[in-house]
């Protein structure tokens, strides 16, 4: 068995204390750093998929957190060196890292990442089951997740009544194609998810539109809050509109500065409009009056309770 000697800590270990690896800038077969030494690396980080990525770039290998995750909870201090070794077996040799490198970007961008590892996969199921019940397996959760998400990002569910709502749909419909798959009957359970529809209010025409834009404000201003600057808008005067509201901001200008009394008013009706304002505060006439009942009241006030004649003394009883 042949030893090698460590890049880092100098000292002498059999080869199996190694990760061994395909890469053309090691020509040896493995990588310099023994077991222990990428074991610290590894533990400097928190054990971080970004430093075991790493490594996998530097051995050539891909990096797929289920079998990384096995390997750290199976060998140990020996985790990577098994994983290296994992990854030079027969059944992975036409398997190259960027094939799995861009299945686990799309799994992270879909936010599935955690159904590549078994105990992120358990719990996201029982997450699951709470939601949707114990009885249905795996699949069906995650037909249900999907159709479930679909629903809230495009329908305006509010409240546990609408959510109620929404995941009875979502098993109802599960129902639905299971009987269509074995070809059972399904017209009791259609009119089930019609209903549950309509109550629901989950229709086309109250299909949110939140991810889209109905005028070029907003637009502008969502690519304002994304960093977006205009590289054309410098200040200087391009076409008729530039023109035009430069001529109108110098317009003002001019006026509120040269025109004698004129910047004396605005201010004076600034201070106006500040004092109707609180007014309007103190005295809350902003609230809404059924003035139709007020008028009414008084009406009935001027005539006698008894003989339903008018009473002249009404205004006088008042005015006393």
């Amino acid at each position: 068995m042949e030893m090698l000697t460590c890049a880092r800590c100098h000292q002498q270990y059999s080869e199996i204390r190694f990760a061994r690896t395909k890469s053309p800038l090691y020509p040896g077969g493995y990588l310099p750093l023994c077991a222990d030494c990428l074991n610290d690396y590894l533990a400097l980080s928190d054990y971080s998929w970004g430093a075991v990525d790493k490594l996998c770039q530097c051995a050539d290998i891909p990096f797929v957190p289920a079998e990384w995750e096995k390997a750290r909870h199976a060998a140990g201090d020996n985790a990577f060196v098994r994983y290296a070794n994992i990854f030079r077996k027969e059944e992975y040799s036409d398997i190259g890292w960027d094939d799995y490198y861009k299945r686990y970007k799309e799994l992270r961008d879909a936010k599935k990442l955690e159904t590549e590892l078994p105990e992120l996969r358990e719990e996201h199921y029982a997450k699951l089951r709470l939601d949707f019940g114990p009885q249905y397996d795996d699949e069906a959760l995650d037909y249900l997740e999907n159709l479930r998400d679909g629903l809230l990002s495009t329908q305006n569910v509010n409240g546990a009544l609408q959510m109620d709502q929404a995941l009875k749909i979502c098993k109802v419909s599960y129902e639905i194609d299971q009987r269509i798959s074995n070809g059972m009957d399904f017209d009791k359970l259609l009119s089930s998810y019609d209903k549950l529809v309509k109550a629901g209010e989950f229709t086309p025409k109250n299909v949110k539109n939140l991810n889209d834009f109905d005028t070029m404000g907003e637009l502008i201003k969502w690519m304002e809050k994304k960093g977006w600057k205009n590289p054309y808008y410098d200040g200087s005067t391009r076409d008729e509109v530039d023109e035009t509201m430069k001529n109108i901001q110098m317009f003002n200008q001019r006026l509120y500065t040269n025109e004698p009394g004129i910047s004396e008013e605005i201010t004076r009706r600034i201070e106006a409009l500040k004092t109707a304002r609180e007014a309007e505060d103190y005295y809350d006439t902003q609230r809404t009056y059924d003035l139709d009942n007020y008028e009414n009241d008084g009406y009935e006030d001027l005539f006698d309770d008894d003989d339903g004649e008018f009473d002249a003394t009404v205004g006088d009883d008042r005015g006393n």
